[in-house]
């Protein structure tokens, strides 16, 4: 204790200048928007490289259960390939050079959706707003507002990008809102998280007459930009009128657990720009 009190004595005036220096660092960061921006953006490149060599090496130690990871995705992508309707044509034109063809309908189709493989190095669950770190960033083609997915589930949408790591909203953030459907019916909501159970999220705006019970699927809906529509988001867990409600208050257990996420695959809409840009015309004119 006497040695304590001395190093305080000898470097205290050291210790405390630094302790003022990094609460000033975090009031700027806090309530600038601007440098809170520049900060973020700073901590997902430095920061990412050392969780990343950190994940290397626990991963080291998980090679077995990774390597039967990896035959199950890749037994799940042949399977979908042997049945897929849409198979690769060659072509002459430079334009159109990676259009497919839909063997059914006999016409070229674009592909609407690019994947780009990733793991997760950083993850947290026990907070009101959520965040992961992925190791992709512009030198892999990852771009902002791009959704998360993994094999079995939605896992949330990238907002920062630096060369290497991007920064991800995880689907457990206040302000994520995915657009989802019951299977079976053309009804959609929103997927909300309310900031308790991290296994859990609400769907809302689902009109009170539609016969939902336990154990409906819960998919991903045809009006987002972010996710490929249909992939799987949960199940229903419950779901309830409050008295003198229009809508349905819905349950839903995540189909994939926010709290076990290592591969993902970063998701990028080929003609988001170009329907965001149809959207604000029409908004325009209203």
């Amino acid at each position: 204790m006497h040695s304590i009190i001395q190093l305080f004595i000898r470097h205290g005036g050291l210790l405390t200048l630094v302790v003022v220096e990094v609460f000033c660092f975090f009031l700027i960061a806090s309530y600038n928007p601007t440098q809170g921006q520049i900060s973020e953006a700073s901590w997902t490149r430095y920061s990412g490289t050392m969780l990343n060599w950190k994940r290397s090496f626990l991963d080291y130690f998980n090679l077995k259960d990774e390597n039967i990871r990896l035959r199950l995705e890749n037994a799940r992508l042949q399977s979908q390939l042997a049945n897929s309707r849409i198979i690769e044509v060659p072509t002459l034109d430079t334009v159109t050079r990676n259009v497919l063809a839909d063997t059914l309908e006999n016409k070229l189709i674009r592909p609407e959706y690019q994947m780009i493989s990733g793991r997760v190095i950083s993850n947290t669950i026990a907070v009101g707003n959520n965040w992961m770190i992925i190791n992709r960033g512009k030198e892999d083609g990852v771009e902002p507002n791009s959704g998360v997915i993994t094999r079995s589930g939605v896992a949330g949408v990238v907002r920062h990008v630096s060369d290497h790591f991007s920064l991800a909203m995880s689907v457990l953030h206040r302000q994520t809102k995915i657009s989802a459907a019951l299977k079976g019916y053309h009804y959609f909501g929103s997927l909300v998280w309310e900031g308790s159970n991290p296994e859990y999220m609400s769907l809302t705006d689902i009109p009170y007459h539609i016969p939902v019970k336990q154990g409906d699927t819960v998919l991903v809906s045809n009006y987002t930009l972010l996710f490929p529509e249909g992939h799987m988001a949960g199940i229903v867990d419950k779901a309830y009128r409050e008295p003198g409600s229009n809508f349905l208050n819905i349950r839903v257990k995540l189909s994939q657990s926010p709290a076990d996420i290592n591969t993902v695959y970063i998701v990028t809409n080929r003609y988001a720009a170009e329907l965001r840009q149809l959207q604000e015309e029409v908004k325009d004119e209203q």
